[in-house]
């Protein structure tokens, strides 16, 4: 990989001074004008009638007006020439008519000296080659020295300063334009222009027209060999004192990347190698590890980082700065990365600091390899220091248990980091440093991404806003692009067209409290401000294109943090995590979000049958525990509205939950109990949420009780102190921190409203990750799911539990096919109340059937709620059938679903469980809301069971039957199903 070019001209000496090439690049010069020294010895003389070129056989200039000499000349040119043409009325120019610029491999320079620092009237040609409508003008407009090109517009070289000596330059190079000020290039790139009109003008584009007022020395056009341009030999500048710092700049990157080349765990590469998986990672789990590579430039003052695992890879180009070129499928080829951005944004004490990040790209709508040369660090940002490789870390304890499978925690993958300190001259970050950190897994087509802000500046800072990712997305990868992060709770995800804002948000969509509730996750999708691009859309069509242009992922809190951080603290941020689909295929997409959940939130995995029991009676809830054991439940809970008070450690309270907690042991069922935790459930005056519009107490559920409160605190550390003493297996709160912003400004654990919610989601999660520590099973109706969750809620409206059975059936398969799109069917929890069943199970023993097959059959988490399963031996027998029924298919049943056909009420429903790496691969359940018994033959598609070309069926308890499977890998399946009935089929 070439070195970006501003650092050229001291690669170019270090190459002459260590004899590593004999030949030197160089110009051949076309045309050369300045005066003589003997021409610019008097002052205010007129100029010359000609302006003789310097190159043999080139053409002269020809005056026009009265343009007059100055004896002056910039500091590194007065050994050639003591003199300069001072221009200034719109008659004043020097021109011929004819275009000198050839098409390709060109630097045009000139020395010029402003007058004005602002010069008002448009373009003030310093050179021209053309009209300015079209080929190219270079000069001054306002305040700034500009490139324009003809049809295109104009492009900026930098800021004007009256009364300095300033060298520009224009170089095209294999058609690529760069541009230059005193030597530097100048970050990115400009178009290339044309040759418009036959002129070539110095002072104006022509006579009569806005004159350069100033003073202008030197004008040369020479050409050079393709790619043979040396700025260090070939621009009009004494260069040895840039030399000198550049060597010193050179001499950083080069042991800055010999420094990645050597880190542990890093491979060092000749070129990359993301050993694309083979087989498709849904149905085969990839072999390929997770790795990171090293890829050195050519002069090892560049470098390339790769993190990889055969599905997904996310490369990071290392110049004097470190930016992500590239977020990939490796299997596919797509490309997720239009432009480079900052690896991430922080607001610290009122002032954005970015961290990384490279600029110079000629577009934003595309990034191209060949632009990486130009690339370079963002003004200001921080900088990048070298990197650690590692292993994932695991962001809370977890060990295997309540039937969930024995996956690796931390998952296998890699973890890098990069480390970012301010640039030297950014005097006021000094011992600010900040860590970005990247892990990616095996088997899966993710990356995770965080940063650590550390604070070593002797002083505190204050973490006001955060963005924790900024990624400039392809668009037409944008649909396939799933983000969530683990800052998440219950309003956290809400949107203005949220399903729960008619049942809990007082005034609806336009109410009070949605401008403080409503966070629509942390996952943004902006305008990119910085698109630049030529490729904008017609706007006519932006609502037909979903407008792609909003193309920018910023991943940031709804608000805050705020976090204040002491000197020797540290700021972790949130969890981002980055899904590449391959498929615009909803159920595809949905497949690998799921898969996602189960790699890394493994505690998704627990399942439990379970019994809720409204009592705080003992010999009722013990005979529910022997009922369980009997027939193969697992836990028990304490349900609403008896419950329990966690933090109540009164003598009676533990001994009594002490006692049935040890019964439960004795039968080897889990005892947990239900508490409305904090929504909903003011905690006293001193502890309640302030509502910050109002600066009264007041919260979106009814009076809540703050997290960061001292009753917080006390809550805490009592819940535990309870669980230690009673044995419960299990934490199950409703209500937990689920969003409400609080004002108050004397609660000891945070500040103010800006800080309130980030410390508070910090709580709920600092309990969670307790929880899964002391191996508690976690069920809360919010999405903690990457902070220990185990489930929540399938669908959501607690009424439905109270509907006649007969309706729940449809309202529950709803349920389960719509909920089981993000969600496995473990993560999700149903209701069975049999205190519908007017006159018990036994009475109503068909309803409570169908019902129970229906939710057990979903591998959702069954909960039965009432005082125990069955009440005569009908029931007792109908529950241990399906119970053991369950336990049979129960690897097949906690597998994916596969959707098919939605309940409506009408025809046959139907969904496919399916389990490619097991002997059972599929199971489907067909249900019929009919009152009449149905036969049809069903088209099932069969591809996630992982089967090619034939399936074996098997109805029920029956021999199997062989299917053959089409191109689509579907089978054509008779089915027969009983009036309101249902019936399932084991694929092998």
């Amino acid at each position: 990989m070439p070195v970006p070019l501003r650092f050229a001209p001291v690669l170019a000496a270090l190459t002459l001074a260590s004899g590593l090439t004999s030949a030197r690049a160089e110009v051949k010069p076309l045309a050369h004008y300045h005066l003589t020294h003997e021409q610019g010895a008097v002052r205010d003389t007129a100029a010359p009638e000609e302006l003789a070129n310097r190159v043999e056989s080139g053409p002269a200039l020809r005056r026009s007006g009265s343009p007059k000499v100055m004896s002056d000349a910039p500091e590194p040119r007065r050994k050639a020439f003591t003199g300069a043409v001072a221009f200034a009325g719109k008659d004043q120019c020097y021109r011929i008519e004819k275009s000198l610029v050839p098409d390709d491999n060109w630097v045009l320079e000139a020395w010029a000296n402003p007058r004005q620092a602002a010069a008002k009237g448009g373009y003030h040609a310093v050179v021209a080659c053309g009209d300015g409508g079209s080929g190219f003008v270079l000069g001054q407009i306002d305040g700034r020295w500009e490139l324009l090109v003809g049809g295109v517009g104009g492009f900026k070289l930098g800021d004007v300063k009256a009364g300095t000596w300033t060298h520009l330059a224009v170089v095209k190079s294999r058609g690529a334009v760069t541009l230059w000020v005193d030597g530097l290039r100048v970050p990115g790139r400009a178009a290339a222009p044309g040759k418009g009109p036959a002129n070539f003008s110095i002072g104006a584009t022509a006579p009569g027209r806005e004159p350069f007022d100033g003073w202008v020395a030197e004008v040369r056009l020479s050409t050079f060999a393709p790619g043979a341009f040396d700025p260090a030999a070939d621009l009009l500048l004494d260069t040895a004192t840039a030399k000198k710092s550049f060597a010193l700049v050179v001499a950083d990157r080069v042991a800055l990347v010999e420094r990645l080349l050597a880190a542990p765990g890093a491979v060092a590469v000749t070129r990359f190698d993301e050993r694309a998986a083979g087989d498709d990672w849904l149905l085969k789990p990839p072999a390929t590890p997770a790795s990171v590579q090293v890829l050195p430039g050519r002069d090892r003052t560049s470098a390339q980082v790769m993190l990889s695992n055969g599905l997904v890879s996310r490369t990071f180009l290392v110049t004097d700065n470190l930016g992500c070129v590239s977020l990939r499928r490796s299997d596919t080829g797509a490309e997720f990365v239009r432009a480079v951005k900052p690896e991430a944004r922080v607001k610290i004490d009122g002032a954005w600091v970015e961290v990384g990040g490279l600029t110079g790209a000629a577009d934003h709508s595309f990034l191209s390899p060949d632009w990486f040369p130009d690339l370079e660090s963002r003004p200001g940002a921080l900088r990048f220091t070298g990197m650690t490789v590692g292993e994932p870390v695991k962001p809370y304890d977890w060990r295997p248990k309540c039937n969930a499978p024995a996956v690796p925690w931390p998952p296998k993958g890699t973890r890098v980091t990069f480390h970012f300190a301010p640039p030297p001259a950014a005097t006021s970050l000094r011992g600010l440093g900040v860590d970005v950190h990247y892990e990616v897994y095996d088997g899966l087509p993710a990356v995770m991404k965080t940063f650590t802000v550390t604070n070593r500046t002797g002083r505190a800072v204050v973490v006001d806003e955060i963005n924790a990712e900024c990624l400039a997305v392809a668009q037409d990868q944008k649909p396939r692009l799933h983000v969530e992060s683990d800052y998440s709770f219950a309003t956290g995800n809400l949107t203005g067209e949220s399903s729960a804002l008619g049942i809990h948000v007082p005034g609806g969509p336009g109410g009070p409290w949605v401008n403080y509730y409503l966070g629509r996750g942390t996952t943004k999708w902006e305008g990119d401000p910085e698109w630049g691009s030529m490729a904008t859309l017609n706007p006519a069509e932006d609502l037909f294109l979903r407008n792609p242009q909003k193309a920018l992922l910023v991943s940031r809190p709804p608000t805050g943090p705020a976090a204040a951080v002491p000197d020797g603290g540290a700021f972790r941020a949130f969890r981002t995590f980055e899904i590449l689909s391959d498929s615009d295929e909803t159920e595809r997409r949905s497949l690998a979000q799921r898969r996602f959940y189960r790699l890394l939130a493994p505690q998704v995995g627990e399942h439990q049958l379970e019994v809720h029991c409204p009592t705080h009676d003992t010999r009722t809830l013990k005979a529910c525990i022997d009922q369980m054991a009997e027939l193969g439940f697992e836990r028990l809970q304490i349900e609403h509205p008896a419950g329990i008070a966690y933090d109540d450690l009164s003598a009676g309270h533990v001994k009594w939950l002490k006692d049935v907690c040890d019964h439960g042991a004795t039968k080897g069922v889990r005892v947990g109990a239900y508490e409305l935790m904090m929504a909903s459930q003011g905690r006293g005056a001193a502890h309640n949420c302030i509502n910050p519009a109002t600066g009264k107490p007041g919260s979106l559920f009814g009076q809540s009780g703050c997290g960061c409160s001292r009753w917080g605190a006390d809550y805490r550390e009592k819940m535990f102190r309870l669980i230690d003493a009673t044995g419960l297996g299990s934490f199950n709160p409703d209500g937990p921190y689920h969003g409400d912003p609080c004002a108050a400004t004397d609660h000891p654990g945070h500040r103010g409203v800006a800080d309130s919610q980030w410390r508070q989601w910090e709580y709920m999660c600092g309990i969670l990750h307790e929880c899964q520590r002391r191996n508690l099973y976690v069920t809360i109706p919010d999405w903690y799911v990457l902070n220990g969750q185990v489930c929540t809620g399938m669908g959501y409206r607690e009424a439905s539990d109270n509907l006649d059975i007969a309706l729940q059936t449809v309202l529950y398969r709803q349920y389960i096919f719509d909920g089981t799109f993000p969600k496995t069917p473990g993560m999700g929890w149903v209701n069975l109340n049999t205190e519908v069943l007017r006159g018990g199970p036994e009475a109503n023993l068909e309803r409570y059937e169908t019902q129970f097959f229906n939710l057990i059959a979903s591998g959702a988490q069954l909960w039965v709620r009432g005082g125990g399963l069955y009440d005569g031996p009908k029931s007792r027998a109908m529950v241990e059938r399906w119970v053991k029924w369950h336990r049979a298919h129960r690897e097949v049943i906690a597998g994916d679903i596969v959707h098919l056909r939605r309940a409506d009420g009408r025809h046959l429903d139907y969904y496919l469980h399916v389990n490619p790496g097991g002997k059972e691969k599929g199971l489907l359940l067909v249900f019929n809301p009919a009152d009449r018994a149905a036969e049809q033959v069903l088209e099932v598609p069969l591809y996630y069971t992982g089967l090619d070309r034939t399936a074996r069926v098997r109805s029920g308890d029956a021999a199997p039957k062989e299917y053959p499977l089409d191109r689509g890998h579907r089978a054509k399946l008779p089915v027969t199903v009983p009036a309101r009935g249902f019936t399932w089929y084991v694929i092998e």
